[in-house]
Protein backbone atom coordinates (compact mmCIF):
# COMPACT_ATOMS: atom_id res chain seq x y z
CA UNK A 1 0.00 0.00 0.00
CA UNK A 2 3.26 2.14 1.17
CA UNK A 3 4.53 1.68 -2.61
CA UNK A 4 1.03 2.28 -4.45
CA UNK A 5 1.22 5.82 -2.53
CA UNK A 6 4.29 7.04 -3.34
CA UNK A 7 4.31 5.84 -7.22
CA UNK A 8 0.62 7.69 -6.97
CA UNK A 9 2.10 11.07 -5.41
CA UNK A 10 5.24 10.30 -8.08
CA UNK A 11 2.89 10.49 -10.96
CA UNK A 12 0.97 13.44 -8.99
CA UNK A 13 4.00 15.28 -9.03
CA UNK A 14 5.32 14.88 -12.63
CA UNK A 15 1.85 15.63 -14.68
CA UNK A 16 1.41 18.71 -11.95
CA UNK A 17 4.84 19.92 -13.35
CA UNK A 18 4.57 19.12 -16.97
CA UNK A 19 1.43 21.00 -17.04
CA UNK A 20 2.92 24.20 -15.77
CA UNK A 21 5.68 23.76 -18.82
CA UNK A 22 5.31 26.87 -21.04
CA UNK A 23 6.89 25.51 -23.63
CA UNK A 24 5.44 26.11 -26.74
CA UNK A 25 2.98 28.56 -25.63
CA UNK A 26 2.00 32.23 -26.49
CA UNK A 27 1.16 35.25 -23.95
CA UNK A 28 -0.33 38.54 -24.31
CA UNK A 29 0.47 41.86 -22.36
CA UNK A 30 0.19 45.38 -22.64
CA UNK A 31 3.59 47.32 -22.22
CA UNK A 32 2.64 50.37 -21.12
CA UNK A 33 5.90 52.42 -21.57
CA UNK A 34 5.11 51.32 -25.62
CA UNK A 35 1.27 52.13 -25.57
CA UNK A 36 1.30 48.51 -27.06
CA UNK A 37 0.10 44.25 -26.53
CA UNK A 38 2.81 42.70 -26.82
CA UNK A 39 2.72 38.52 -27.38
CA UNK A 40 5.01 36.76 -25.62
CA UNK A 41 6.36 33.21 -27.78
CA UNK A 42 8.05 30.99 -25.61
CA UNK A 43 9.92 28.16 -26.57
CA UNK A 44 11.87 25.41 -25.44
CA UNK A 45 14.84 27.33 -24.57
CA UNK A 46 14.41 31.21 -25.99
CA UNK A 47 11.25 33.39 -26.32
CA UNK A 48 10.26 36.27 -27.67
CA UNK A 49 8.15 38.69 -27.64
CA UNK A 50 6.72 40.99 -30.58
CA UNK A 51 4.61 43.83 -30.65
CA UNK A 52 0.87 44.30 -32.31
CA UNK A 53 2.63 45.21 -35.68
CA UNK A 54 4.95 41.65 -35.76
CA UNK A 55 7.89 44.14 -34.97
CA UNK A 56 10.52 42.20 -32.68
CA UNK A 57 11.09 43.79 -29.66
CA UNK A 58 13.21 41.28 -27.32
CA UNK A 59 14.57 37.68 -27.93
CA UNK A 60 15.72 36.29 -25.02
CA UNK A 61 17.44 32.71 -23.86
CA UNK A 62 14.80 31.10 -21.01
CA UNK A 63 15.06 28.50 -18.99
CA UNK A 64 12.75 27.29 -16.71
CA UNK A 65 13.21 24.59 -13.80
CA UNK A 66 9.37 23.73 -12.09
CA UNK A 67 8.41 27.18 -11.89
CA UNK A 68 11.36 29.78 -12.05
CA UNK A 69 12.48 31.10 -15.21
CA UNK A 70 15.75 32.60 -16.15
CA UNK A 71 16.03 35.19 -18.91
CA UNK A 72 18.92 36.99 -20.38
CA UNK A 73 18.42 39.16 -23.72
CA UNK A 74 20.22 38.40 -26.74
CA UNK A 75 18.96 40.78 -29.17
CA UNK A 76 15.92 43.02 -30.51
CA UNK A 77 14.90 46.46 -30.81
CA UNK A 78 14.56 47.00 -27.06
CA UNK A 79 17.12 43.92 -24.93
CA UNK A 80 18.33 44.69 -21.90
CA UNK A 81 22.08 44.39 -21.28
CA UNK A 82 22.22 44.51 -17.75
CA UNK A 83 22.05 40.66 -16.70
CA UNK A 84 19.86 37.40 -16.24
CA UNK A 85 15.98 38.17 -14.72
CA UNK A 86 15.34 35.48 -12.21
CA UNK A 87 11.20 34.75 -11.80
CA UNK A 88 8.83 32.85 -10.35
CA UNK A 89 5.88 32.08 -12.60
CA UNK A 90 2.50 30.87 -11.77
CA UNK A 91 -0.66 29.76 -14.25
CA UNK A 92 -4.11 30.61 -12.84
CA UNK A 93 -6.62 29.53 -15.60
CA UNK A 94 -5.79 31.59 -19.37
CA UNK A 95 -3.04 33.88 -17.02
CA UNK A 96 0.25 33.50 -16.70
CA UNK A 97 1.99 35.89 -13.43
CA UNK A 98 5.63 36.67 -13.19
CA UNK A 99 6.95 37.33 -9.68
CA UNK A 100 10.45 38.52 -9.54
CA UNK A 101 12.90 36.97 -7.53
CA UNK A 102 15.79 39.07 -9.11
CA UNK A 103 16.63 41.29 -12.17
CA UNK A 104 19.41 43.66 -12.43
CA UNK A 105 16.85 44.96 -15.18
CA UNK A 106 14.52 47.52 -14.05
CA UNK A 107 12.77 48.02 -18.08
CA UNK A 108 11.82 44.12 -17.98
CA UNK A 109 10.85 43.83 -14.30
CA UNK A 110 9.00 46.90 -15.14
CA UNK A 111 7.17 45.27 -18.17
CA UNK A 112 6.17 41.64 -16.59
CA UNK A 113 6.70 41.18 -12.63
CA UNK A 114 2.83 41.16 -11.16
CA UNK A 115 0.87 41.82 -14.59
CA UNK A 116 -1.67 39.17 -15.80
CA UNK A 117 -0.36 37.91 -19.53
CA UNK A 118 -3.24 35.94 -20.74
CA UNK A 119 -3.34 33.24 -23.14
CA UNK A 120 -2.75 34.26 -26.66
CA UNK A 121 -5.55 32.71 -29.17
CA UNK A 122 -8.21 32.67 -26.00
Amino acid sequence: MRFFFVVLVFVFGVSRLSAQSLTNTAWKFYVEPLHDTLTMHIGADTSFSTSSSGEMIVRSLWKQVKDTVRINDVDGTYPCAAGEGVYRVAIDGDYLIFTMVVDPCNQRADAINGIKFKRAGK
